[in-house]
């Protein structure tokens, strides 16, 4: 796949999220401290146990935009072979500092993750993706290139914004919650607050933000090749709830994050098809028209997910 351009969207949501991190806004550094066991390190980077019986040792690992967080460097000390990719220059800055600290090697690489034509086909045997598809307006080329550099049999890990809660967040009307900007317009999702707080640091970062409908997700992945088996909606603290009105009140209503699994289709000993390959196969055998085709490449700026803040 030939490569892209940055972009005026992803030029701006990068010099954004070097701003949050130069600032040391807590979503850009390590949070917590892992266990010293490798049982405890797996359970700190997989905490929902989406990844039960894979294997990590050996496995070529990529933290699809994950700059920032423990992510790559415990993979590292879990015996993979990781790589981090990252827009932010900062951000893959302090996954090399940690490494460095931690005594293990991480290859850091900056760009844009609708374009990953530096690695080969079939590059890693993991690919794990967490909330950052939001900041691109074109999920669906992100998709594609994953199912490229996952290797036949690997695994795609990935949440985001869930679509709905995103288009609602700062929608309180004083008796219940309703959504800024209809499930299927496209365009950047419209917010009024821009500044991200954490330990008596406020900045001002006004990213730019994109709800995906999940039809259009999931169907991405299909094309790429790839057969969905696990998606789950969910929230922080089980959605425990806030004072009507708040963050904690809306994602005790609506899934904060939307998450799914998927198989590179692939082929095991004896040339039979892994399952992932025969679903894969069921799965794009038929036409189908998402609405993510008509999304223009840019749009408005977005509000900030309340999870993130």
């Amino acid at each position: 796949m030939r490569r892209i351009a940055v972009d005026a969207v992803a030029d701006h949501n990068r010099r954004m999220w070097d701003r949050l991190a130069n600032a040391g806004i807590e979503y850009t550094r390590p949070q917590g401290t892992p266990p010293a066991s490798a049982r405890g390190k797996r359970r700190f980077v997989d905490p929902r146990d989406r990844l039960h019986g894979m294997e990590l040792r050996g496995k070529r690992v990529l933290c699809l935009a994950g700059g920032g967080g423990w992510s790559p460097v415990l993979y590292a000390e879990l015996g993979a072979e990781a790589t981090v990719f990252d827009i932010s220059a900062r951000q893959l800055r302090t996954v090399r500092e940690l490494a460095g600290r931690r005594g293990v090697k991480v290859k850091a690489v900056q760009g844009d993750m609708r374009d990953l034509s530096r690695f080969a086909d079939g590059a890693f045997d993991l690919v794990k993706h967490h909330h950052s598809l939001v900041f691109v307006p074109d999920a669906e080329r992100v998709i594609a290139e994953v199912g490229r550099v996952l290797a036949s049999g690997g695994t795609y890990l990935a949440s985001t914004m869930h679509p709905v809660t995103l288009r609602m967040a700062e929608g309180w009307t004083g008796t219940g919650w309703r959504l800024k900007q209809g499930y299927f317009e496209d365009g950047a999702v419209p917010y009024e607050d821009a500044v991200w707080e954490s330990s008596g640091v406020s900045v001002e970062a006004r990213t730019l933000e994109y709800g995906h409908r999940i039809s259009d997700l999931v169907n991405a992945t299909a094309a790429a090749g790839m057969a969905v088996d696990g998606l789950w909606e969910w929230s922080p603290g089980n959605g425990s709830g806030g004072p009507p009105g708040s963050d904690d009140d809306l994602e005790r209503q609506m899934p904060a994050f939307l998450e799914w699994r998927a198989r590179k289709a692939g082929i095991v000993s004896g040339g039979r098809a892994t399952p992932a390959a025969r679903a894969a196969t069921a799965s794009t055998a038929r036409p189908r028209q998402t609405a993510s085709a008509r999304r223009p490449a840019g749009s408005p700026p977005t509000r900030r997910p309340a999870p993130s803040r």
